[in-house]
């Protein structure tokens, strides 16, 4: 009898502490602030032209402040075996992401990443592949074929054209969704799990077509509520702009120290000239 009631207690305490832990199982449970830092980049240049550009010496600053702080960053496949596995985060860990797939990424970021042995996710878009803007080119097939062979690096999936998914047909929606999740596995060899949205939207008819393309995690910008889904299906990210390297870093800085408590009008897009 003794023995029962020590094996009781036993077990009684192991999930009383457990569950102040801060598990990334995927369950209804999970909050807001079980995930660990979200940081959300488009391109790095050495001069930036836009607000959503982070220059080399800025990013490179900020590696540098991660580092040094002892923060750990997250491969995908981490981060996604965690929400599987209920297994817990490290402490003091940091996805960082990278949204369209701007040729940036190769010429600067992944230099001063792979320097610091960290790890990177790269939200692609599908029909932006090879193509050019001014001022901004975006990688081609092959460049990300090579990305995907290095295991601190993962490619997923960022829609067939970068539609606001919240505008378009049903159909429409399905096809970007689960398009690009076919695309990017069949080009890479690996499997696409993950998806983030253009833009940031979503809505409730957006995390249906998700997870029924059998997604295991997706990305937004703005906390728009989980329109009755599981939080790791509309998880925001903080906007890395150049914005971020202004006053000693002062904002990237409160950002990553305080992200589980970052309010939710926090969360949004920085487009537009330089701040």
């Amino acid at each position: 009898m003794k023995i029962r009631v020590w094996i009781t207690l036993v077990i009684t305490v192991l999930l009383v502490c457990l569950s102040s832990y801060g598990f990334c199982s995927g369950t209804d449970q999970l909050k807001r602030k079980d995930f660990p830092v979200l940081l959300m980049y488009h391109d790095i240049k050495e001069a930036e032209i836009n607000g959503f550009d982070v220059s080399v010496k800025d990013f490179s600053q900020q590696m540098d402040w991660l580092a040094a702080n002892n923060y750990k960053t997250l491969s995908m496949h981490e981060f996604v075996e965690c929400l599987t596995q209920n297994t817990p985060f490290p402490k003091k860990s940091v996805l960082i992401t990278f949204d369209d797939g701007y040729d940036g990424i190769t010429r600067y970021a992944v230099p001063e990443l792979r320097k610091r042995g960290m790890n990177a996710t790269f939200f692609i878009i599908k029909d932006r592949i090879g193509t050019k803007l001014t001022d901004y080119s975006y990688l081609t097939e092959q460049q990300i074929k090579e990305l995907s062979k290095d295991p601190l690096f993962s490619i997923q999936a960022h829609t067939l054209t970068h539609a606001d998914l919240t505008k378009i047909s049903a159909e429409q929606l399905q096809d970007e969704v689960a398009g690009s999740k076919k695309f990017f596995t069949e080009l890479t060899g690996t499997q696409c799990e993950t998806i983030a949205f253009p833009y940031g939207f979503y809505n409730k008819s957006v995390l249906n077509a998700v997870e029924k393309a059998d997604y295991k995690a997706s990305f937004a910008v703005s906390d728009l509520g989980l329109y009755d889904h599981e939080a790791k299906f509309s998880i925001p990210r903080i906007y890395m702009g150049s914005i971020m390297g202004k006053n000693n870093m002062k904002l990237f800085k409160r950002s990553v120290l305080n992200y589980k408590n970052i309010p939710k009008e926090a969360f949004v897009e920085r487009f537009g000239p330089l701040q």
